[in-house]
């Protein structure tokens, strides 16, 4: 491992026990005694991740957070807190303010690295220019040759318009289509067995839909709905098979897929475990926002809950919450995203 991991501690002791733990997993480790220290070498070092003590004199974690954020090149630095206090109001404090996540002392190493892992792992996830290819010149041509190969197997297939919340097709069904979306926005969900629905997936334009359970040869493990009237382009299963087979930059499309589906299906599962309601709704408000005019999510409230996992009341009391501290706007016809930036915060 190459990531560089600040700490943050005036107590020298634990700073140097945290520093011993990160360097015997690899992790380069720098340490600083004061929250001024610690915002000079984040400004000019840009770890990839920072651990920082809440209680500390002159400038404590919460000042260091709030300098760090108020600076774009470094508010995307994951910031977790180590903290003594148990107190759920300081707790609360600390997420409200952005921190990415919190560390209770005493705390064992085993711990502390997980959520040191976890981090690191969300952060490749969301930046996956971070991971540092040197062949971006390569890349460029076999995106470039790819969506001509998309192209190439889109033409000339019908299209079909699909009204607002008709199926595209149902769990446990098996497709003879893979549908590519022109226009509209399709979910995905399961039913538990009270009847309860969870959104698995948000489907927009340019995005392919029905082709993993085509790929693998098996049922539908969800349904599909339109969100609104959708225009979708049928491509035929023998033909999207054949095509898949035929085309190297076809196949090396589809496979970036299915690894990107599963990656969104860990991030997820990462989020409903450690993420508290306040981050899951900032992360569903960045994924679902459409740039233009400005950012604005028209996704109704009972899905926005449903593809976050909680109550609808939950996500209304969160809404208010975001509103009250001037993030966004309340419409009648959506949400209205006033800070991005902060909301991206949030959400990591």
């Amino acid at each position: 491992m190459d990531q560089t991991i600040l700490v943050i501690d005036d107590c020298e002791e634990i700073a140097d026990n945290i520093s011993e733990i990160l360097q015997l997993a690899h992790y380069r480790v720098l340490t600083a005694s004061n929250g001024k220290t610690g915002v000079e070498l984040a400004k000019k070092e840009f770890p990839d991740l920072i651990l920082c003590d809440v209680s500390m004199p002159e400038l404590d974690g919460h000042g260091v957070l709030y300098i760090l954020n108020s600076e774009p090149e470094t508010a995307q630095i994951p910031f977790v807190f180590l903290t003594g206090k148990t107190d759920h109001n300081d707790l609360k404090t600390a997420m409200s303010l952005g921190a990415d996540g919190y560390v209770t002392k005493p705390f064992s190493a085993t711990e502390l690295l997980e959520i040191v892992r976890i981090r690191l792992k969300k952060r490749l996830a969301q930046n996956p220019g971070l991971r540092g290819d040197s062949n971006n010149i390569n890349l460029l041509f076999n995106e470039a040759r790819e969506a001509k190969a998309v192209d190439q197997l889109l033409a000339g297939k019908p299209m079909r318009t699909f009204r607002k919340r008709e199926f595209i097709f149902m769990e446990g069904q098996t497709n003879n289509e893979v549908f590519f979306i022109r226009k509209g926005k399709i979910k995905t969900y399961k039913l538990n067995y009270e009847g309860k629905e969870l959104i698995t997936g948000i489907y927009k334009v340019a995005d392919f839909l029905g082709h993993i359970y085509v790929l693998e040869e098996r049922p539908n493990q969800e349904s599909a709905e339109a969100m609104e009237e959708s225009e979708l382009v049928i491509v035929p299963k023998v033909e999207f098979i054949n095509a898949v087979y035929a085309s190297k930059e076809l196949a090396r499309k589809f496979i970036k897929l299915l690894a990107g589906t599963i990656e969104q299906t860990e991030n997820r599962l990462l989020d409903l475990a450690y993420q508290s309601v306040r981050q899951r709704v900032a992360r569903s408000l960045i994924t679902l926002c459409e740039p233009i005019p400005y950012c604005f999510v028209s996704v109704s409230r009972r899905d926005m809950s449903n593809l976050i996992g909680t109550a609808t009341e939950s996500l209304n009391r969160t809404l208010a919450d975001f509103k009250d501290e001037g993030l966004v706007e309340i419409l009648n016809n959506g949400i209205k995203i006033l800070n991005k930036a902060k909301l991206e915060r949030l959400a990591q």
